[in-house]
Order: structure tokens, then C-alpha cells, then sequence
């Protein structure tokens, strides 16, 4: 019997600690919740069960001071929330549907990939002869058909040189609208030769091409150009190189120095030996199979559509293959390299113009290719999901903002709203059409003019795009008061008759910076002019005589002495009573206008200079006194500039 009671007990014992685990589990498992990108904070405790009144207070607790029940919280804060009470939160989002680069190789496989041509991007200050330079490499002339012999936007090209190996360069415009493109080309590039001329030296942009190439970490050669010029000073430009930390060989340092003439091919074996020697150190290499990958130097739209400039930077594009590049993706329909050739395909390092795409892609866009058409739509169209949730995180924002500054200051919100109103009432705007030959071009330009302005001119940006200029910029341009602003892209004549009847201005440059000077012109003629008052005199009525004028009898007129300046007949004039100042400080004014007469005894006379005395009378003025102050004053308008 004891042990029947031993074994029951036992059992017992089994069977409770076996409860007490697994209550132990359920305890420590924590229950899932998901979330979405976006909740607002009643929906929230909504999904969590509690009473919002109550846990709206339980948040406040936690940090989260003024919400509101209808605020918007992000998945990041309203993860933390449920955290605390307990649940996992999971937000239910997509993953897996982008398209990546594949992970790079690691040093050891990387010494087995066959190499690459090195990419060298061309750098420095406008007009030291950057595209002459690369016109001796390729033996081509596209300086020449430069506006004005500066580069407008980037330009790749392999080249074979006399040595048998493959060098692509990337020519980087030298004008400071240019900053953005420029770092693009900093990111993608092997080595940086910066062009400095011998006759001029480091200049601003030179030292921006400094930071860019230092930022990329990329070794320097430095192109001392021009040295044919009998100005040439070699020396100087090593100096001015050290003094903005280019630690150049010829001081100790590791970056090498070559004295060269574009012009006359004055150095350019020993430049093309110092590329190659750089480049066998840096020792590039790539793979020639797999996914293709590279960077958009360039988009436009040309006669058989949509193209753009892609530099390949892993595995080998083809002629048929899905290229993603942003937002935009394309089936390669052609390959041509810079001379206009048809290519098969093309592998790592080299440049080629891809046709086909879907929209223009941005210049700087990384292009990856797709298994196929619909794995590129949905990376697409992930990524256009992402800019809208991106959007709507910062429209999220901007409405909890809102709805904070209403909760605690809804008089002052409604303050601040009339003020901004009235400081917006006298400021003019200027709608603006941006048209160019390539999208990086429509971007620099645009970075340029949206800096143009002050409080009482402005530029507005309504659209910009690559292409040439259409009806349809016309109309809209119209619709919106505006003017079509075109750089490096001629309107077609029926367009410009067309622009002329709809009273459309457009302007047109092939300049950079001959296009903002007319647009900050163009902003200038809609600023009001400065009015300033300058005092012209200064006279004391001494007297009161009365004369027999135009048969009256007994006019009175002001007998005058002039103290300060000349008192001019056709002036504008005030009379102060009580005057303690010289412009009529202290006192009353009880006249404003201009003269009826002047004269100097018996004669009239236009004007009287200072010490002179004469007789004055006011046009609508019987009742001046004696050491009344008159002071004489001129309207100025001055131009205003930007």
C-alpha cells in the first residue's frame, strides 16, 4: 500500500512539474505581431487591445510626449511600443524582390579574374586643356565641336594605345555646374589625371578636383599642360600643388608629375607610360562571366530612342540582355562604342551607348541585369513602391508636425500663417522650364538656377527634362506664366514662331555660365527699384511781404534765405513748423508739394545757391510763418541687383 501511495505520488509530481514547464514556455514565448509600414496611434491599440485613453497615457510615459490619437507613427516606433507590451513586432513588408549587385569577390578569388582596362578620368580647372589632352590619346577632335572648347557634360572612350593595352577615359566637364557629375565620375574611376596648365596654375576648381579624387581615394597623376607656351612655369604649379597637399615625387611624395603639351604631344609617351605603370600596380581585374553590372555616365534621346552611356564594371553585356537602372530598366536592343561602331557585347571597363531603354535612367545609376523581362519589372516596381514609402514617411511627418504644432499652439500656428502670407505678398516668381541635351546636363543646370533669387525675386522650377524643346513645354509654359530655359539644345524654328505667338520666351545657351548670367538679368528686370529720398536744401522763411499778384492784393510771399544746397525751381518741397533738425527733425510738417514761384528781387529765376535770399511762393500755402524750415528733396531710383 505505501508503495502504491510512493509510485501516485511520484506520478503526481511528474505530471505538475511537466504543467509548470509549460507554462515556464508559454511565458517566455513571445506572441508575434505584424505591423504595417504606417499605423496611427489608435489603430495601434487597437491591434494591441488596450483602452486608447489609457494607452494613450502609457505612451506618454514611454517618451512619446504630445501624440495625438490620430498621429501617424512609422513601423520603427510603433515596433518599440509593442515591444513593451510584450509582442514581437514583425513589419509586413516585401523583401527579396530588388535587384542587387552580386556580393564582390574575396582577395584570394579576385587574383584569378582575368584583368580589366584601368579607367582614368580626366579632372581640372576649365580650359587648361583637359579635351585636348584626351584629343592627342584618342587622335579625335572633340574639342572642336565643344561650344566655346569647354566639355558640357561626360564623354567615355576606350582607347587602344601604341603600347598593344586598353585604356578607358572618362572626361569630366571642368565647370563647377558641373560638381555633381564630376563626383560621379570620381566614384567610378581607377586613377584621376588632373590637368593643371603651366601658365596659370591651381585654380578653384582644381582644388575641388583635388577633394573629389582624394574622397575617392584613388591615386593622382598630375598633367602639368601647356608647357609649350613661352609663359610656361612648370615649377610654380609644383609648388602651388604642394601647398594644397598633393605630395607630388619630385617633393618626397608618391604622386607623379608629367610635363606635357596637348597641342604639340610634348610628353605624352612618358604620360601614357606613367598611366600604365600606375594601373600594373593597381593591377584591376573583373569578371568577364556572370550577372552584368555598371554605371550610367549619360542619358538621352536620340533618333532611335532612348540611350544612355553605361561603363561595364563586372561580367559582359550583351545585345539582348535586361539591363535595370534605377527606375527604368531596357532590353538591350544595340551596343556601340564612342566611334559609332556595333557591338556584340561588351565586358569590364568598357564603355558603350545601350539602346532600349524604357524611360531615360539618372545619370550615376547603378545597371544590373535582370533573368528576364518580368524579374526587371518587379525590381522596378519595388523600387518605385519604396519612393512612395519614402514619400509617404515624409508626408507622415510633415502632418504630425502639423498636428502637433495645432494640439499646442493653434493661435500661434494661425499667427505664423498670416505672417508668412504677408512676407510671401511681395515676392515674385518665376516658373521655369528646364530643357537640355542629356538628364545630367538638365541636373546641373537645375542646381545652378534653383540657387538664383532673394526675397523679393525667385526661381521655381516646374519641370525639367532631356529632349528637345515641344509644343507641349510651350503650352505649359504659358499655362504657368513662364519661361522655357534650354541649354545645349536649339528650339527648331517652328517651335521658336510657335513660342513667339503664345508669348513664350525662351532662352538658349551653350554656356553654363552665359546662361545664369541671363537668367540672373532676367530676375533683375522683375526687382522693384531702390526709391531713396536725398534733401537737396535747406531754406529759412526770415520774413513775410505781401505783393500785388494777378489782381490780388496782398499775396504774401515767403522772403527766403537758403542755408544748405540749391533750392531749384522745379523741386519737390516741405515746410516744417517747430523744426529742431536740419531736414525738419522735431517739427510739424504742415505743407508738402511744390512752388509757385521764385524770385530773386523783382526777376524769376529757376534756381538760388546757398547764402542767396529770394521770394518763394507755395502752391496751396497761405499760412507759413516766419522760421518756418523748407526743405527741398529729390525722388532716386536705383536698379536693383541680385
Amino acid at each position: 500500500m505505501e508503495a502504491e501511495m510512493a509510485a501516485m505520488t511520484e506520478k503526481e509530481e511528474k505530471r505538475r512539474a511537466k504543467e509548470r514547464k509549460r507554462r515556464e514556455r508559454e511565458r517566455n514565448t513571445v506572441p508575434p505581431i505584424y505591423l504595417p509600414e504606417f499605423i496611427t496611434v489608435e489603430h495601434l491599440a487597437t491591434m494591441l487591445k488596450v483602452p486608447v485613453e489609457r494607452f494613450m497615457g502609457q505612451i506618454r510615459n514611454m517618451g512619446f510626449e504630445g501624440v495625438a490619437y490620430d498621429q501617424v507613427l512609422n513601423s520603427e516606433d510603433a515596433g518599440l511600443i509593442a515591444a513593451e507590451y510584450g509582442f514581437e513586432p514583425i513589419v509586413d513588408r516585401d523583401t527579396g524582390k530588388d535587384l542587387l549587385p552580386r556580393p564582390d569577390v574575396t582577395p584570394e578569388e579576385r587574383a584569378a579574374l582575368p584583368p580589366r582596362p584601368p579607367v582614368v578620368t580626366i579632372m581640372g580647372h576649365v580650359d587648361h586643356g583637359k579635351t585636348t589632352l584626351l584629343d592627342y590619346l584618342r587622335k579625335s577632335a572633340v574639342a572642336e565641336g565643344e561650344h566655346g572648347g569647354i566639355t558640357q557634360h561626360i564623354g567615355a572612350f576606350s582607347v587602344k594605345l601604341e603600347s598593344g593595352k586598353t585604356i578607358t577615359f572618362l572626361d569630366t566637364p571642368g565647370h563647377a555646374a558641373f560638381l555633381s557629375m564630376r563626383e560621379r565620375g570620381a566614384t567610378v574611376t581607377d586613377i584621376v589625371i588632373l590637368v593643371v596648365a603651366a601658365d596659370d596654375s591651381v585654380m578653384p576648381q582644381t582644388i575641388e578636383a583635388i577633394k573629389h579624387a582624394k574622397a575617392a581615394n584613388v591615386p593622382i597623376i598630375v598633367a602639368v599642360n601647356k608647357c609649350d607656351k613661352p609663359d610656361a612655369d612648370p615649377e610654380r604649379v609644383k609648388l602651388d600643388l604642394a601647398r594644397h597637399n598633393v605630395e607630388i615625387e619630385d617633393f618626397g611624395g608618391d604622386v607623379p608629375v608629367v610635363l606635357v603639351s596637348g597641342k604639340t604631344g610634348l610628353g605624352m609617351a612618358e604620360m601614357e607610360e606613367t598611366i600604365m605603370a600606375v594601373s600594373e600596380v593597381l593591377d584591376m581585374r573583373a569578371e568577364e562571366t556572370g550577372q552584368a553590372e555598371g554605371w550610367v555616365l549619360e542619358a538621352s534621346t536620340k533618333k532611335r530612342g532612348r540611350v544612355a552611356t553605361v561603363l561595364v564594371r563586372r561580367g559582359t553585356l550583351r545585345v539582348g540582355d535586361i539591363l535595370v537602372a534605377g527606375t527604368t530598366w531596357a532590353k538591350v536592343r544595340t551596343l556601340q562604342d564612342h566611334a559609332g561602331n556595333t557591338l556584340e557585347s561588351a565586358g569590364p571597363g568598357q564603355p558603350v551607348e545601350v539602346d532600349g531603354w524604357r524611360e531615360n535612367p539618372e545619370a550615376g545609376a547603378l545597371a544590373i541585369q535582370a533573368a528576364d523581362e518580368g524579374r526587371a519589372r518587379e525590381a522596378v516596381d519595388y523600387r518605385l513602391e519604396k519612393i512612395e514609402r519614402v514619400k509617404a514617411m515624409e508626408d507622415m511627418e510633415v502632418v504630425n508636425e502639423q498636428r502637433r504644432l495645432q494640439k499646442i499652439a493653434r493661435e500661434k500656428e494661425v499667427e505664423l500663417e498670416r505672417e508668412k502670407k504677408f512676407q510671401k505678398k511681395g515676392v515674385k516668381v518665376l516658373p521655369l522650364i528646364i530643357k537640355a541635351d542629356v538628364q545630367g546636363s538638365v541636373e546641373a543646370v537645375i542646381n545652378q538656377v534653383a540657387a538664383l533669387g532673394n526675397d523679393l525675386v525667385q526661381t521655381k522650377i516646374i519641370r525639367g527634362a532631356a529632349g528637345a524643346v515641344s509644343e507641349f513645354d510651350v503650352d505649359h509654359a504659358e499655362a504657368a506664366d513662364g519661361y522655357i530655359i534650354t541649354f545645349n539644345s536649339t528650339p527648331s524654328p517652328d517651335i521658336t514662331n510657335y513660342a513667339r505667338k503664345k508669348g513664350v520666351t525662351i532662352i538658349s545657351s551653350t554656356i553654363i555660365y552665359r546662361l545664369v548670367d541671363d537668367l540672373k538679368l532676367l530676375l533683375e528686370s522683375h526687382l522693384p527699384p531702390i526709391i531713396t529720398e536725398r534733401t537737396t536744401c535747406t531754406v529759412e522763411i526770415a520774413q513775410i511781404i505781401p505783393v500785388n499778384a494777378g489782381g490780388k492784393k496782398g499775396v504774401p510771399i515767403a522772403g527766403c534765405r537758403v542755408t544748405n544746397g540749391t533750392l531749384m525751381r522745379n523741386g519737390l518741397f516741405r515746410v516744417f513748423r517747430g523744426a529742431t533738425g536740419p531736414n525738419g527733425e522735431g517739427g510739424e510738417k504742415v505743407w508738402e508739394g511744390r512752388l509757385s514761384s521764385l524770385r530773386h528781387f523783382k526777376k524769376d529765376v529757376e534756381s538760388m545757391k546757398k547764402g542767396g535770399e529770394c521770394g518763394v511762393g507755395f502752391e496751396g500755402l497761405k499760412n507759413f510763418e516766419v522760421g518756418d524750415l523748407v526743405v527741398g528733396y529729390e525722388v532716386v531710383e536705383e536698379k536693383r541687383k541680385l
